[in-house]
């Protein structure tokens, strides 16, 4: 299974390649690059590109989107993590449908990777190395079906509110472990002020995330409040002729504030 894995690993990365290079008459693409701040000191970076059909309301066709996360700073020394994800699918109507879905997350020196393949029917077929508990009981038990990756949702989000002008919806998601639920709710205007090396600053709207965590998530963490328990997210047009995109995201947990801020953006 191990080596059958690490093909399908092989295959979707030079499928997620091709994807990133779509001709570029019919498809826009943006590096957009975040660090996220704790008590004003960076603790995380993001770095995203994002390929969705051309125009600030992009219409039916292939995306692609590709991450890389890890831990900065004095975080990174008590909490060495990186994570490199992938996932693309299709737009039709402005709706995001996942077709595939990778992630190898590394935690201190432990590595797991997982390959989700999403089915016309909804069901998701879930390959994990090393196979663990989560991916085990989700299929099991089926909770991962009819779901979408946390990396399609981004595409998702942003491709609604181009179309409708706003954020509104419920998502079912599902990210190779954990299977939760997320509410957005818009909540009108703001004008952001500048923090360090903010790429936007400006009229953005603002939107309210609430989650319903469903499985998968560990008891001793759920105790602690370690996972967020609501974030606000803001969307701004920060790039000409591509859809809007999130500027900033703050998430509160027991740990704090968390602030996500869009630093850089490359065409």
């Amino acid at each position: 299974m191990r080596v059958r894995l690490w093909r399908r690993l092989a295959g979707l990365t030079v499928a997620g390649l091709l994807a990133g290079l779509a001709p570029a008459a019919i498809a826009s693409q943006a590096q957009l690059s975040y660090v996220g701040y704790l008590a004003g000191a960076p603790v995380l970076s993001l770095e995203a590109s994002i390929t969705v059909p051309e125009g600030t309301q992009p219409a039916d066709g292939a995306y692609f989107i590709s991450a890389d996360v890890a831990t900065l700073g004095n975080l990174a020394l008590l909490y060495p993590f990186t994570q490199t994800l992938q996932a693309n699918g299709a737009l039709k109507g402005g709706q995001a449908t996942p077709s595939q879905y990778q992630s190898t997350m590394r935690v201190m020196s432990r590595q797991e990777s997982v390959i989700l393949t999403y089915a016309p029917n909804g069901t998701v077929g879930i390959e994990a190395v090393p196979l663990t508990r989560q991916a085990q009981m989700a299929r099991e038990q089926g909770y991962a079906n009819g779901t979408m990756d946390p990396a399609s949702l981004v595409v998702a989000v942003a491709s609604l509110f181009a179309h409708t002008g706003s954020c509104a919806g419920q998502y079912q998601l599902f990210d190779g472990a954990r299977r939760y639920d997320l509410t957005l709710s818009q909540a009108g205007y703001t004008d952001l002020t500048e923090m360090p090396n903010s790429y936007y600053a400006g009229s953005a709207t603002e939107c309210i995330a609430t989650s319903q965590l469903v499985a998968g998530f560990q008891k001793s963490a759920l105790n602690a409040n370690l996972y967020p328990q609501s974030a606000k997210l803001w969307l701004a047009p920060a790039i000409a002729g591509f859809p809007t995109v999130p500027v900033r995201i703050l998430a509160r947990s027991a740990f704090g504030d968390m602030t996500l801020e869009l630093v850089k953006v490359t065409r």
